[in-house]
């Protein structure tokens, strides 16, 4: 581990284990990643568990998916995050989860809606579903970079979220409030359905997202 990253090296273990102990996911399933400079990632190493996981089990890849550092192979996901990086210079960290109610949108390839205000000035507005393509391959990061180009999280149909941010703990939160969404619309389906905001609420704060995207 490069001195001058132990600070963004932490970071992405940080978001890694407050993904699992936030209930964003479970087991070793999940990744997270953020880019140490211009032309590197750090990423999670492929099956080791959070709890135990450390600093030295990272995994530096340049954006072609080089490995230049770490003795562990890297997340089997790697793919969705480099092509996140390489067509989005501005964002800095990703974050891949399997959170329980954002995947049952998922899976029955339905957006997640933006029902409170703050999913729109957090995220962009209306959560997106990705085309399907089988986890791992690179199709899962060209579908999820399509649809992420005013948002900051995606869905991956039938398989779970991603999420690009400023930092991780950015992604991290992010990534909370887009399961905050899907829980609370799924719940109001029982009440006949959520009351859309206003238009002007999604134009305004949608706008203030995608200022702060493009200027972190």
């Amino acid at each position: 581990m490069a001195e001058s990253h132990g600070a963004i090296y932490e970071a992405v273990l940080a978001a890694a284990r407050g993904m699992l102990e936030s209930g964003l996911t479970s087991g070793t399933s999940g990744n997270a990643s953020a880019r140490i400079d211009d032309g590197h990632i750090v990423i999670t190493p492929s099956s080791v568990a959070y709890q135990e996981m450390t600093a030295d089990d990272l995994v530096v890849l340049d954006l072609d998916g080089e490995q230049l550092d770490g003795q562990r192979p890297p997340s089997s996901e790697k793919l969705l995050h480099l092509a996140c990086y390489r067509a989005f210079p501005e964002v800095g960290a990703v974050l891949h989860s399997h959170p329980r109610y954002a995947t049952m949108f998922a899976c029955a390839r339905q957006p997640v809606p933006p029902v409170i205000d703050e999913a729109v000035v957090s995220v962009g507005g209306e959560v997106p579903v990705a085309d399907y393509a089988m986890s791992g391959s690179a199709e899962v990061g060209s579908n999820a970079v399509a649809v992420l180009g005013q948002v900051g999280s995606a869905l991956l149909a039938s398989h779970g979220l991603v999420t690009v941010a400023a930092s991780p703990g950015k992604a991290l939160h992010q990534a909370g409030i887009v399961e905050h969404c899907a829980h609370v619309a799924w719940g109001t389906q029982v009440l006949g359905g959520h009351a859309p905001l206003p238009v002007r609420t999604v134009r305004d704060l949608g706008s203030v997202y995608r200022y702060l995207r493009e200027n972190p």
